[in-house]
């Protein structure tokens, strides 16, 4: 699948812990005659073989082994002892199933899988089990069947998602998305002693930096090619700073915040003062690209997860988990 579709996928499962709530049911001994020997689970009636299974959690767990050993395996998530090999089997149930509900959407939206598509798949699953040990394709149950299902799900689901986004705007406002560069010098009214203690400074030793950082603004807006790097002192540190308006909201006074943002190239703020601090700033550059195109994408993604975890929110209630107790017990 291409690098977007793959986007999309993660930004599906990512949704699951928020959005999934299956109503589950485990296979009791009468209904567990209704399984096949090698069905884990079903969902709305659609069988996940140990096959289908392992093909999602087998690359789970080995990263989780890189990551953290296999004494994690043991490790009780809680106060009932709930282990989390088993909270992760859970999770790894939670993330077919969503992908396989959100497939079986695709007929009904007009979404289908075209000629390109489905050679693509048949590529990808002969690719992918040519890299996979035959020892291990006999341990995990898994054929190219199987691999060509998994691919096609995911990749359904991926089209649901892209259908139901279509509309959504790419549109974003300065204001929204806009980073900048940032050069400022802050000089801090209190400070901390070794021992923890606040000590705060005298009026005339703050009056006497205020006038200083005025004399400092002076000295740059006289002088276009001077930067608060190239003037700061011992006392007076400048620092560089990327950010958003809400990230200066966050640091100023709202008025204060605004005017900071509409800065101009090389331009000045003036000396803002807080109740914990004198503040100036010097714009270095109006538009970060690399952050703002970030912020842009970050803005549009969160406006298709709105409205696809609308429609999911529905979708959801429908699901039904029956779980093979005997297999999901065995499954290691």
């Amino acid at each position: 699948m291409s690098n977007r579709k793959n986007i999309i996928l993660l930004l599906i499962c990512l949704m699951i812990g928020v959005l999934t709530s299956c109503k589950s049911e485990a296979g009791t001994e009468e209904t567990a005659l209704s399984f096949k020997e090698d069905t884990v689970f079903t969902v709305n009636g659609e069988e996940v073989s140990i096959g289908e299974w392992n093909l999602y959690a087998q690359p789970a767990k080995a990263g989780i082994d890189r990551l953290y050993g296999k004494e994690i395996w043991d490790y009780k998530m809680d106060s009932e002892g709930k282990l989390f090999g088993d909270s992760l089997k859970e999770s790894i149930r939670d993330r077919i199933a969503t992908v396989k509900l959100i497939a079986s959407k695709a007929e009904e939206l007009g979404v289908e899988l075209t000629e390109d598509d489905k050679s693509e798949i048949a590529l990808s699953a002969d690719a992918y089990l040519d890299e996979l040990d035959s020892n291990l394709k006999d341990k995990y149950g898994i054929t190219k069947e199987i691999v060509q299902r998994v691919y096609s799900d995911n990749l359904l689901a991926t089209k649901v998602y892209e259908h139901l986004t279509l509309n959504v705007s790419t549109e974003t406002e300065e204001t929204e998305v806009r980073h900048m560069v940032l050069q400022y010098m802050m000089y801090s009214k209190s400070y901390e002693t070794r021992e923890g203690d606040t000590v705060f400074r005298t009026d005339e030793e703050v009056e006497k930096k205020r006038n200083e950082l005025e004399s400092i603004k002076k000295r740059v807006t006289d002088n276009p090619k001077l930067t608060l790097k190239d003037v700061e002192t011992e006392d007076l540190p400048a620092s560089e700073l990327i950010a958003d308006l809400e990230e200066l909201n966050n640091r100023l006074p709202e008025n204060e915040a605004g005017v900071v943002f509409w800065l101009r190239a090389y331009e000045m703020s003036p000396l803002i003062e807080t109740d914990e601090a004198l503040i100036l700033f010097q714009c270095i550059k109006i538009n970060d690209e690399e952050s703002t195109n970030a912020a842009r994408v970050k803005v549009v993604e969160e406006r298709e997860q709105q409205v696809f975890g609308t429609a999911y929110a529905e979708w959801k209630n429908e699901i039904e988990i029956e779980t093979n107790t005997d297999v999901w017990k065995a499954l290691d």
